[in-house]
């Protein structure tokens, strides 16, 4: 059993460098993006007492469950035959592509994103290049409206949306190639069964994967970014930087096809050390790449991973937000700013349950993420804690909620860099074994942490600024420095 998602990624990589090649990491199994729960869980069966002959006989029995599978996504494929035919007529004339995450609030018309809007519109009017925002798809029947909702989002922008399904002739080739790497590992399990039998339990349990909408997401992103790439000769990439499989395997295709596109990365979120896949990205790679960075302290820490690649401070738009004065309407306000996972969101909501009734004069603000959809036993808990007068889910601006609060209870979010901003108290909240997610770790006078409600409330009652308001703004800028469009037109 392995329960170091460190150790446990150092094992996978050896396996892709050593054994598979780094093809496999068509199937995301094989890279840990972020050492969190819902990156982690996939490794459940890896980490349970079932025997190895168990999960061997119990992949041959899914044999007929996969079969049916891609027999679905087959008939899907000629169901949907038009979102091909629409993508393909939208890829004309694109000079650079940006990829996105997945079009979630995205489709809105809300505050221009620095990626997805700002940095690809610059370099459209100030280079004359012509750019569009690939999209991945993440509703199965709603092509057709999330494509009008694109056009509408930023008119100067070409927006393109992944089709959800493959042409048939693609997922003929898609079986042939995620069915031979399947056989291949499981054929290694074989050979390691009695020589290396933690290797050859990794090997077992990642054969399921090879089957998984994940993997077919990753092979359709390939497929598609090659053709967009192929039609158009693409002067540029730009894709955002968070260690995902499909990173790499975008970056091995484009560098092993044409060495005249050129790669950025851009580095829009906080990275923690929990980021297993950015570091192991880093150390595998082979070609010259760009990382756009949003503070010297990211491109610092990038380079003490490596030097290969090229490291450049462009900012982001968030360092342009002012701070207001401060207006306390709310005396003892908590803002609880959850990461966008209903795992974070639940460890949150059971830490407001614990401690409202102790806490009577604190008031207690929910942020939930924009992008997240609640499952019913949260809804349901949200509920319960409506009967508490105390108790609100924030509907302000993070500006607004920031400028106001006392105190700021955070995870991994950028929230908690935000915060540097204003005079409230930073808490990190999480367990020992989360603690690397914590956005401001390295700089220990920033903030206070708490590992149980308990410990929150002596935090509340007792505690204070470590730092000036100078000493935060100057941390805050080393994270999220002012954005500068001239330093993208001169690296392109």
């Amino acid at each position: 059993m392995i329960q170091d998602y460190q150790v446990l990624s150092e094992k996978l990589d050896a396996l892709l460098q050593t054994s598979l090649g780094t093809k496999h990491l068509i199937n995301p199994y094989f890279r840990i993006s972020k050492g969190t729960p819902e990156q982690t869980g996939k490794y459940f069966r890896l980490n349970s007492k079932i025997p190895r002959p168990a999960l061997l006989v119990g992949n041959l029995l899914a044999i007929p469950l996969n079969i049916f599978r891609l027999s679905l996504a087959l008939l899907l494929s000629l169901v949907l035959f038009r979102q091909n035919s629409i993508f393909k007529q939208k890829i004309e004339n694109t000079e650079v592509l940006f990829l996105s995450h997945g079009t979630k609030g995205n489709l809105l018309n809300r505050e221009k994103d620095t990626f997805f809007d700002l940095m690809p519109q610059n370099l459209q009017s100030q280079k004359n290049l012509r750019c569009s925002v690939l999209y991945t798809n993440q509703n199965l029947f709603r092509f057709r409206i999330d494509n009008r909702l694109l056009d509408h989002k930023n008119k100067e922008l070409k927006h393109i949306l992944l089709p959800k399904f493959l042409r048939f002739t693609e997922h003929a080739k898609y079986v042939f190639t995620t069915g031979n790497f399947a056989l291949r590992a499981l054929l290694l399990s074989f050979r390691y069964y009695f020589e290396k039998p933690e290797l050859s339990r990794i090997l077992i349990c990642s054969i399921p994967w090879y089957f998984s909408r994940a993997t077919y997401s990753n092979y359709l992103l390939l497929n598609k970014v090659k053709e967009v790439h192929i039609k158009n000769n693409l002067t540029a990439i730009f894709l955002t930087f968070e260690g995902h499989s499909f990173e790499q395997l975008i970056v091995d295709e484009l560098n092993e096809n044409s060495q005249k596109t050129k790669i950025f990365f851009y580095q829009h979120s906080p990275i923690v050390s929990l980021h297993y896949g950015i570091r192991y990205f880093l150390i595998q790679l082979k070609s010259k790449i760009t990382v756009l960075t949003t503070g010297v302290f990211y491109s610092e820490y990038f380079q003490s991973i490596s030097k290969l690649p090229i490291y450049k401070v462009i900012g982001t738009n968030k360092s342009k937000r002012s701070v207001g004065n401060r207006k306390i309407e709310i005396a003892n306000k908590i803002i609880y700013a959850p990461e966008g996972t209903n795992f974070a969101t639940k460890d949150f909501v059971d830490l407001i349950k614990y401690i409202i009734e102790d806490s009577p004069t604190y008031s207690h603000f929910l942020r939930l993420h924009p992008d997240i959809k609640l499952n019913l036993r949260l809804k349901f808990e949200l509920i319960r804690l409506r009967k508490y007068k105390n108790f609100f889910i924030s509907s302000n601006d993070l500006e607004s909620d920031l400028t106001s609060a006392n105190y700021l209870v955070y995870r991994s979010s950028a929230v908690g860099i935000e915060s540097l901003k204003h005079d409230l108290l930073p808490i990190f909240y999480a367990e020992a074994k989360f603690s690397r997610l914590n956005v401001l770790i390295s700089n220990t006078d920033s903030y206070y942490k708490a590992q149980n409600p308990n410990e929150v409330l002596i935090i509340l009652d007792s505690s204070h600024n470590m730092l000036s308001r100078d000493q935060r703004l100057d941390l805050f800028n080393s994270y999220f420095s002012r954005i500068d469009y001239q330093i993208l037109s001169d690296v392109i």
